[in-house]
């Protein structure tokens, strides 16, 4: 033994002896015999300068200080164990690096994982959150999911979802009751907006029936935000109305947290893509996660259609 450093199979001797309370089956255990696991506890207590058990009537007791160390020891030993197992397991699976908008990824995407790994037990997925493009020529990136107009230039890909809707939502208690709010309640809110969104107010307001645009005034300064995790907490916290991609807030939606404040809603005028190397088509680990996405997609589609069903407000109304 090193000093200072005792050595593994000492302590695994230790361990599984002060867990038995007997040096027999702590053997069988480590699959040695009883006189090994004598003589490495022996060494050990020697090398310590420390007693850690005390034979009472043929019994193995632990001294206070034996008992105090197996509980510490204990704990690193599983952790190595721990360790070691996430090394064997990495060492059998496959890393798919996936570049993904924040938003996307903390709404959306991580929050059904759990299904993906419940079914995929070969692959795992490093995410790592990118809101500007992402080129496979520079980067490392095995795929990427973005929102986008139109596909990112030199990137092949499908689109995920293409008709996604913008919400005029808020927190329920700047409704006081209401079921929704009026323009005129509106205008006198403070309006939320997002960096990728910049003109999305604008648009919804043009989108109304001529009549009722003309109405509406804002009368305070917009909030701003870089991103749209920023813009829904800002909603969520009661700062204002905002406009926001359905596909970003169902649980917002879901929980209550967010209320649709309004009936009319716009088209979201930027597409979801999945894009990925084309040479990296065929590959079996991208291709299970392509396939999974797209059931998940599926999945969210219909939930979107329960809620749509649910929430009473109709859409792209003049009322």
């Amino acid at each position: 033994m090193r000093l200072g450093v005792p050595s593994l199979s000492a302590l695994q001797a230790f361990e599984a002896s002060a867990r038995h309370q007997n040096f027999a089956q702590a053997a069988l255990e480590l699959a040695l015999t009883h006189g090994a696991v004598c003589k490495r506890v022996g060494e050990l207590e020697k090398h310590l300068g420390v007693a850690l058990f005390e034979r009472v009537k043929q019994r193995l007791v632990l001294t206070p200080a034996g008992a105090e160390y197996a509980k510490r020891i204990r704990v690193h030993l599983d952790q190595i164990r721990r360790d070691t197992l996430d090394v064997v397991q990495q060492g059998r699976e496959t890393a798919l690096e996936i570049a993904v908008g924040v938003t996307f990824a903390a709404q959306w995407l991580i929050p059904r994982l759990d299904d993906f790994y419940a079914n995929t037990r070969d692959v795992r997925l490093h995410i790592l959150g990118r809101d500007q493009p992402v080129f496979f020529d520079d980067c490392a990136f095995d795929a990427t999911i973005y929102f986008s107009p139109r596909l990112w230039p030199g990137m092949p890909g499908n689109a995920l979802i293409t008709d996604d809707s913008l919400l005029l939502v808020a927190a329920p208690r700047l409704l006081d009751g209401r079921s929704s709010l009026s323009l005129e309640d509106i205008a006198a809110a403070s309006w939320i907006c997002a960096r990728d969104l910049p003109r999305v107010w604008d648009d919804w307001l043009a989108s109304l029936c001529p009549p009722q645009a003309a109405e509406v005034r804002p009368q305070r300064s917009a909030q701003r935000y870089d991103m749209f995790i920023m813009a829904i907490n800002a909603a969520v916290a009661g700062l204002g109305v905002a406009l926001l991609p359905r596909v970003l807030i169902e649980r917002e939606l879901a929980s209550g947290a967010l209320v649709q404040a309004h009936a009319h809603t716009l088209a979201n005028p930027q597409t979801i893509y999945f894009s990925h190397p084309a040479q990296r088509s065929d590959w079996a680990p991208l291709r299970q996660f392509d396939a999974w996405l797209r059931r998940a997609v599926a999945s969210y589609r219909a939930s979107r259609v329960a809620y749509a069903d649910n929430s009473g407000l109709s859409r792209n109304t003049c009322s």
